[in-house]
């Protein structure tokens, strides 16, 4: 079976030419010791040979020239690997250069034939996390201030310290958009608790500013999505800009879209991509590289991405429209980019031909403005740019913690406003991962045993990159009613997908002390009842999605949105800026009078 994965020889080869405790040892070392150096850092000098004495083996560069983007390397063996990047002064934002780099953390030379001697020695429920995107605006549509927002941002981190959740709060590219955190956990009652307590904390910050929420895929309603005011934010846009007006046909869709959605004229890319998701991170067991690139090529890529971001999706309005086909416009602004194009999968600088040359260029071009964006590298126009706004995901070698975590991120998500469709898709994709560590600890990279398994493949199997684009259209236009597509070829409604799904993860997690039957059905009962209620009672109002106990987090919420514009007298196809908005504080309504009086569960 031909596919882009590194196969299990190359992998083994790697591993044999490089021991991966040495790489351990020497990553260790030299973060170390970059971490005392950072301590009286003032200016862009690299002390190589400094670096090389705490690491103990030679740490040397991809590029002499140091003020672009580059990779530092480390030489063990007969093959060298990455220890850390940096990008160029343009994107250091006056950091010396010690403090912009960014250490490598994945382990090329761990495999399915090590993978017990590291650290993770058994398959586990793997930590999630994720982070939520949402907007802020006035009940009367009126752009929030900066003082408001921080406020806001202020009085969320306080309830959540009283609710016990994680307080943090992050700024977006758009000065109306804050992205709140789901702490790492384990479980769907746990998962749910956590989504809960985020909404009630935006309730209260809400109540207390007088600003609203906007949970949607898309930012919704009538804006000029001013940009923040922050280096980062600029820089991003500029090289946005300059990457797309490579390309005319990119160009050409941003024209598209302005009309479509009555954009100011002079918007760039950035103030057209209104996107708002929820971006979801697993650990990756030993730092494994090859298990990362798996899990993305396979889980990421599946049916069960298509039909998890399926649950989540619905928001049929940009900037006052309403769309006319779309119950979900959140892809559709994705495609108004090259930098969103899709990705086979990302690109490894150990395991895959011309890696590094590839990885190494991007940064050093100055066309990836983060050293993980590096690895979203796509040449099918012609020359390699990052796919950092792919609708797959990425795996992520960079995150800074003292563990020096590694994850697998799924950026096809998006954002939904019951807390318990979100959680039980952030659960689901941990016993999806679950099954696939498992596999790949037997397996390796090699997907002919999960083509055998018939029910493995229709879960995890990777779709060609025109069916997955095919079922994602096919989901922005139907929403929860669409028709799934398997990689085998079946096609099955979204209740019939989970139920495959529940029989199937009885039957193969059933020896995972921290997994019980009945936390698998919970999940996959969960989601049956949201989608094809035993009651035959469906939500067919945003209060009955967000409020009625009898009908929440049920029917279509794209399609909800969509008759509740209607409702307040808008048609499909218009630009309506009072109906959206009209909509949306009843969104927002109902989300207060669900929380306001107490943490309530119970879905």
């Amino acid at each position: 079976m031909q596919t882009p994965l590194p196969t299990n020889d190359e992998i083994i080869a790697y591993s044999d030419s490089v021991p991966w405790k040495g790489i351990e040892q020497a990553k260790r070392r030299f973060n170390e010791r970059l971490k005392e150096l950072l301590k009286t850092a003032q200016d862009d000098s690299l002390p190589l040979d400094d670096l090389s004495q705490a690491a103990g083996i030679p740490v040397t560069l991809l590029y002499e020239d140091a003020s672009k983007g580059n990779v530092l390397l480390g030489h063990l063996g007969d093959r060298p690997f990455v220890l850390g990047s940096f990008v160029s002064q343009r994107y250091r934002f006056g950091k010396p250069l010690l403090k912009a780099i960014i250490p490598y953390n994945f382990n090329p030379a761990v495999n399915h034939h090590n993978l017990h001697e590291t650290e993770n020695p058994t398959t586990d429920l793997r930590a999630l996390g994720a982070e939520l995107e949402l907007g802020l605006y006035r009940p009367d549509g009126s752009a929030p201030t900066e003082d408001e927002i921080q406020r806001f941002s202020e009085i969320y981190r306080n309830n959540a310290r009283k609710l016990g959740i994680t307080p943090q709060v992050d700024r977006e590219a758009c000065q109306y958009q804050v992205e709140v955190h789901v702490a790492p956990g384990v479980g769907y009652h746990r998962t749910r608790q956590s989504l809960d307590g985020i909404l009630q904390s935006l309730v209260l910050a809400g109540d207390a500013t007088g600003l609203n929420t906007a949970v949607m895929a898309a930012y919704p309603i009538l804006s000029d999505f001013h940009l923040t005011d922050d280096p980062k934010v600029h820089t991003a846009v500029d090289v946005m800009v300059e990457i797309n007006n490579r390309f005319p046909e990119y160009l050409e869709r941003q024209a598209q879209t302005r009309a479509r959605y009555h954009i100011k004229p002079e918007a760039n890319v950035v103030e057209i991509f209104r996107n708002q998701g929820c971006h979801i991170h697993l650990d990756i067991a030993g730092r494994s590289e090859a298990l990362g690139l798996f899990t993305f090529y396979t889980m990421l890529r599946s049916a069960t991405a298509i039909a998890n971001a399926t649950v989540l999706k619905g928001s049929p309005f940009v900037n006052g429209t309403c769309d006319a086909e779309l119950l979900c416009t959140r892809e559709f602004l994705r495609g108004v980019t090259v930098t969103a194009r899709y990705i086979e999968m990302p690109l490894s600088p150990h395991l895959l031909p011309e890696g590094l040359a590839r990885y190494g260029h991007l940064l050093y071009s100055e066309r990836a403005n983060a050293a993980a964006r590096a690895m979203l590298c796509d040449g099918s126009l012609g020359e390699d740019i990052s796919a950092m706004h792919n609708p797959i995901g990425r795996i992520r070698p960079d995150l800074g913690m003292s563990k020096r975590i590694c994850t697998m991120e799924s950026t096809g998500m998006p954002v939904n406003i019951s807390a318990s469709r979100q959680a039980a898709v952030l659960t689901d994709f941990e016993f999806t991962h679950v099954l696939l560590e498992n596999y790949y600890r037997k397996y390796g990279t090699n997907l002919e045993p999960m083509y055998a398994d018939k029910t493995l493949w229709e879960i995890a199997g990777p779709l060609s990159t025109e069916k997955f684009i095919a079922l994602q259209e096919h989901s922005d236009r139907a929403g929860t009613d669409m028709v799934l597509e398997t990689a085998g070829g079946r096609s099955l409604s979204l209740v019939d997908f989970y139920e495959m799904k529940r029989r199937y993860m009885h039957r193969h997690l059933i020896d995972m002390a921290t997994v019980t039957p009945r936390d698998i059905d919970d999940v996959y009962a969960s989601l049956s009842r949201m989608l094809e209620p035993p009651s035959g009672r469906v939500a067919e109002t945003p209060e009955q999605y967000i409020i009625d106990a009898t009908t929440r987090s049920t029917g279509n919420w794209g399609r909800i949105l969509r008759n509740a514009f209607i409702e307040e007298g808008g048609t499909p196809g218009d630009h309506n800026p009072d109906a959206v908005l009209r909509v949306v504080n009843r969104v927002h309504n109902a989300l207060r009078r669900r929380y306001q009086e107490g943490f309530t569960t119970g879905d």
